[in-house]
């Protein structure tokens, strides 16, 4: 079974009180509050040791970047 797996970096520092962290999405599932994508990842590999994803992962560097691609 193939899963698809979205981990990206969520910039919540822009709200007084917030901090930067990264979540992970499979299927409809939400989890958030990793301080890392590594630790998101090892959370998914304990969570599906025997499954194979389909992943991506974007950081806050990235998502910028083709936010600036989109709107040029």
């Amino acid at each position: 079974m193939t899963l698809n797996v979205e981990i990206y970096e969520m910039e919540y520092s822009v709200s007084p009180g917030g901090v930067d962290c990264w979540e992970m999405t499979i299927g409809n599932k939400c989890y958030s509050g990793f301080k890392t994508a590594g630790h998101a990842l090892d959370h998914l590999l304990i969570m599906h040791p025997s499954d194979t994803f389909d992943l991506s992962v974007t950081s806050l560097n990235a998502y910028h970047k083709e936010i600036e691609e989109v709107g040029a």
